[in-house]
């Protein structure tokens, strides 16, 4: 289990003066009494005979994941088919039209979340890529996974946009485009899930990944037990928590070019967004008539070179913000804009926020919320931040 769902779990005990029964275990202790029960409930028999002996003595049970829909209990849990619809919106932002979801396991949450990424693509039919089902009950000999990632990888179009279950599983991928010498993020660009900056931030190629709201989730599934706990029912017996967004690092930071005879223009326009830029200077610097250029962009991307110097500026303006520290001004300068007043302006047309505002709620990480109920809010009206158990 993520440590950030402990935290949100202790936080509500130490608000509701809980005592805690903590055991780094795997299997349920035999003998076990107490109030109620938070579990992540997994295909695991002994850990579903415990569940299902605590219902029956009458004691609450939340569950905190989806792996078991069969087994009827109230739950709190992510909101897998968003997190799946984040990702393919984040990868067709940046003109990716190959995909591939890569997973090592295949439960129903996997289904969920890889659904939810079918159904929000928009280009070409995802691969996908389950090593829970290539295998043939052979999972646990990493060489041949390896070996098998590596010849997909190989094989697939490219440029290529992968979306991994999670942090620890996109580096599978990672690892494996290095040895291949695949280029992350211009040929393959890669994607995980719970933002674990110990993964994250120290790959070869720093890791973006989906804020999948660890600590709301835990916070709200312990509000849930509490209320079982004190004869209430539920006011939804399955509360799903929105992602808290994505932070964006360089595994991910490119805009796709699917056609090879852009990427010298695309290249130039990138290493110069910080200097006045427009349409003829590209042209003069590929040898090439502003007609010919202008042609290019439009029959191969759909928009005009003056466009796609735009969007890559605040592209870039956007990574910039997401920093603490960042000034408007510098922000400004560095993405090429002439001044602070037009770069506000551009960046509200384009993004319908202000650079200000963008950088506050980019920095701050506040969690929204699905249809299906709400966590715990503070007097502040914000959620209440908390942490899980797996």
């Amino acid at each position: 289990m993520p440590p950030q769902r402990f935290e949100g779990i202790a936080r509500l005990a130490n608000e509701r003066d809980w005592h805690l029964w903590i055991e780094n275990r795997r299997t349920p202790p035999s003998g076990w009494s107490g109030d109620g029960v938070l579990v992540m409930l997994r295909h695991d028999p002994a850990l579903e005979r415990f569940v299902r002996g605590a219902v029956r003595r009458g004691v609450p049970v939340v569950d905190m994941i989806e792996e078991c829909p069969e087994v009827p209990l109230p739950r709190v849990t992510g909101d897998n088919e968003a997190i799946g619809r984040l990702a393919a919106e984040h990868f067709a932002e940046r003109d990716f039209i190959h995909a591939a979801t890569f997973s090592l396991n295949r439960t129903h949450v996997h289904d969920i979340r890889f659904g939810g990424f079918r159904s929000a693509w928009h280009g070409e039919t995802p691969l996908e890529w389950s090593w829970a089902e290539a295998a043939g009950g052979d999972t646990s000999n990493w060489a041949k996974m390896n070996a098998w990632l590596e010849s997909r990888l190989r094989r697939a179009p490219k440029p290529l946009a992968v979306f991994a279950w999670n942090d620890y599983e996109a580096t599978h991928v990672l690892n494996a485009c290095r040895v291949l010498g695949i280029k992350v993020p211009a040929d393959v660009a890669v994607l995980g899930v719970d933002d674990n900056r110990l993964i994250c931030e120290h790959q070869h190629v720093p890791l973006s990944s989906i804020r999948h709201d660890h600590e709301s989730i835990s916070y709200a599934a312990a509000a849930m037990l509490e209320r079982l706990m004190q004869g209430r029912a539920p006011e939804t017996d399955r509360l799903l928590v929105r992602p808290d967004g994505i932070t964006v690092r360089t595994s991910t930071d490119v805009f796709a070019v699917n056609d090879p005879s852009l990427r010298p223009a695309v290249d130039f326009i990138d290493s110069n967004l910080s200097h006045p830029l427009g349409a003829r200077d590209v042209a003069e610097a590929l040898g090439i008539s502003r007609i010919r250029l202008d042609r290019m962009f439009a029959e191969k991307a759909g928009r005009s070179v003056g466009a796609e110097i735009s969007r890559r500026r605040i592209a870039a303006a956007k990574r910039m913000l997401a920093s603490p520290g960042a000034t408007v001004a510098d922000v400004a300068a560095a993405c090429g804009f002439c001044h602070a007043s037009f770069f506000i302006k551009t960046f509200r047309r384009a993004t319908g926020s202000t650079p200000s505002a963008w950088a506050r709620a980019e920095q701050s990480g506040a969690a929204s919320y699905g249809t299906h109920g709400e966590a715990p809010k503070t007097r502040s009206g914000r959620p209440r931040t908390g942490r899980l158990t797996p």
